[in-house]
């Protein structure tokens, strides 16, 4: 057993676990920001769409009321040329009478063509106001929808809180702690994790009587400080307390004269 194992092995599932996070996070933010980005150029097509609507409608409201005054033109002319060639006033006159009742007659057909010309009248403005009611309401809604595509586009997505940052276990303490609980349960080797290549900031502060060294060092990327040897020191003097876990190489302290202690 190599102590500080399953601490390394956490701080490793730690690290997997925080660059799936991240990876993950960066994934949805471009699916959202892309989605986010083809629903605006739907509401500009959307937008354009509706403007041309109401414009549209605008036009075909004037092109009708202009067509119903185009048709109201021609009543009027019918009427007048009636009035003056056809009425029974006019007739009576072309004929050569000229008296009271002749007035009477002309005066009956001047009041029945201005009763027609008022109908032809009142039936354009009710015609303006029914062509002027649908255009609103067709703008209205034109406009209803241009507001709710607007709607889908109003807040810009921002990007989710990034996920924390892993807090990592201290693989010599962990190791430590490990040896002195297998310690007080059973009689079994105390081997610690002393491979260089696990280590920073190594001074020497002494030599054991067998020659080894002693040195003071933390574990990479920890604070605590501890006071050990170097397994490859180890390996040339005392090889049988030398032993390799995960590409590692740990050492027995009990069977070398060097203490491994907290600093």
């Amino acid at each position: 057993m190599c102590l500080g194992a399953s601490a390394r092995a956490a701080n490793e599932n730690a690290r997997r676990r925080y660059k799936y996070e991240n990876e993950r996070r960066e994934r949805n933010w471009m699916q959202t920001i892309s989605i986010y980005n083809a629903q605006k150029v739907k509401y500009e097509e959307d937008v354009d769409n509706a403007n041309l609507a109401i414009v549209g409608a605008a036009t075909e409201k004037q092109e009708a009321m202009n067509l119903a005054r185009g048709e109201a033109q021609i009543k009027y002319a019918a009427l007048l040329q009636n009035l003056l060639k056809d009425s029974a006033a006019s007739k009576l006159i072309a004929s050569g009478q000229t008296g009271q009742s002749t007035r009477r007659r002309k005066v009956m057909d001047y009041a029945e063509y201005g009763q027609k010309v008022g109908e032809i009248g009142r039936q354009l403005m009710l015609n303006d106001r029914e062509l002027a009611r649908k255009t609103a309401k067709q703008q209205s809604q034109y406009k209803q929808f241009r507001d709710q595509a607007f709607a889908k586009v109003a807040f810009q997505p921002i990007p989710d809180v990034a996920p924390p940052q892993p807090v990592m276990q201290s693989v010599g303490a962990a190791a430590f702690t490990e040896a002195l609980s297998i310690g007080m349960q059973v009689a079994s080797p105390f081997i610690i994790s002393s491979d260089r290549r696990l280590k920073e900031n190594i001074q020497k502060i002494a030599e054991s009587i067998s020659g080894l060294g002693i040195y003071t060092f933390n574990y990479i990327g920890e604070v605590t400080k501890y006071i050990g040897t170097m397994a490859d020191e180890v390996l040339k003097v005392k090889p049988e307390a030398v032993i390799v876990r995960n590409g590692y190489m740990a050492v027995n302290y009990d069977l070398i004269d060097v203490n491994f202690e907290v600093a």
